[in-house]
């Protein structure tokens, strides 16, 4: 069978871990900081190790201002872990419709769902494939709404020339279990405004500002921690930033690799009656995490994949039709064509040549 996903975890990640475990101090510590700081070395961009993406999301939402009764701009193709979020600050999704050649927010969907209500833009760079941002910047900024980017798919991806994540307010990443860069499971925030990233650092660990506290006069072995704001136990462990220490000098390979195994798909597969390919602008990279296309009769596309023992899969669903969310929209009709014929097919460093070259004829064979 050849997986959906794979993870990566190289031997110099075991063996970072290992040491850590054997030392007396396996919590959040100096390790979190270095892989920060070797994030941005070879990104360009500041961001804070977080125990999973989901929790970063939730802490820009809190730094952005966003609370109860407020609404946010975002879609309802992606992972629950998007949305989940906003309802944790007692908010509202209001879902806009998406490409349909893309997966990602759809900007000319975005500006009539405004309402003095609305307190942010959320997009989803759909397979790691940068959506509009000069569009969603530009309504952004007239209403003077921060853009935060659900980027769990997109480290590595560009936009005009920047990396995601030096570009908007707030950026997610995720190093869950099977993205390119693991750290079993973590994420990270990047926030763009130096006074809203030390609230970050504080808020990232219960309010707590670890700078300024100081042994207490009146508890021994205590310290004062000098919390003058709420805050969430966000904050990742030595172990985790150890094992993304440990695989950070391969995320070159790894994208790389992805790269070029989503090249060959794109060629291979151009011309295949009943499938039709995404479409990819020059001017942006994709992180390639997922290689989705639309195929005719899907039901039988995945039956004849799987049979070939190759996986298959939609990985996400529209977030509307769970009553959480307030249940099925019926504004939306490119995510209701979406939602009928889109797949995605295997893409990870552990696809051979030989792999993909299977993947592609058993395809052209038809379904």
């Amino acid at each position: 069978m050849i997986p959906m996903f794979l993870p990566f975890v190289s031997g110099k990640a075991i063996a970072r871990a290992a040491a850590i475990l054997q030392t007396t101090f396996i919590g959040a510590g100096d390790t979190v900081k270095e892989f920060e700081d070797a994030i941005e070395k070879r990104f360009g961009f500041k961001g804070l190790l977080t125990i999973n993406g989901t929790c970063a999301l939730r802490l820009a939402l809190a730094i952005a201002g966003v609370g109860p009764g407020d609404e946010v701009i975002s879609v309802s193709q992606t992972c629950t872990a998007t949305n989940t979020p906003i309802l944790e600050q007692y908010a509202i999704p209001q879902f806009a419709d998406i490409q349909f050649d893309t997966g990602n927010i759809d900007p000319n969907d975005i500006e009539h769902r405004i309402t003095e209500k609305t307190k942010a833009i959320m997009c989803v760079h759909w397979a790691g494939y940068p959506c509009d941002l000069d569009e969603i910047h530009t309504i952004a900024k007239k209403y003077n709404l921060p853009v935060i980017e659900d980027a769990a798919h997109a480290l590595g991806a560009r936009y005009h020339g920047q990396n995601i994540g030096a570009i908007s307010e707030y950026t997610m990443f995720s190093f869950g279990a099977i993205k390119h860069l693991t750290t079993v499971n973590g994420g990270m925030l990047v926030v763009s405004d130096k006074d809203k990233f030390q609230e970050a650092i504080q808020r990232r660990w219960c309010g707590i500002d670890r700078d300024k506290r100081k042994p207490s006069e009146d508890w021994p072995g205590y310290y004062d921690w000098q919390q003058s704001i709420p805050g969430y136990n966000y904050v990742s462990t030595n172990v985790n930033a150890a094992i993304g220490l440990g695989n950070l000098p391969y995320f070159d390979d790894v994208f790389t690799h992805r790269e070029k195994l989503a090249n060959f798909y794109q060629q291979e597969l151009a011309s295949v009656p009943g499938l039709r390919l995404f479409q990819y602008k020059g001017d942006r990279r994709c992180a390639w995490w997922l290689f989705t296309i639309h195929v005719e009769n899907r039901r039988a596309f995945h039956d004849m994949m799987k049979f070939k023992g190759i996986e298959t899969s939609v990985c996400h669903v529209r977030n509307d039709i769970y009553p959480v969310f307030g249940g099925r929209r019926n504004d939306m009709p490119n995510l209701d064509k979406y939602q009928d014929t889109y797949i995605c097919i295997p893409m990870h460093q552990g696809i051979t040549d030989d792999n993909a070259q299977y993947i592609v004829d058993s395809i052209k064979g038809g379904w």
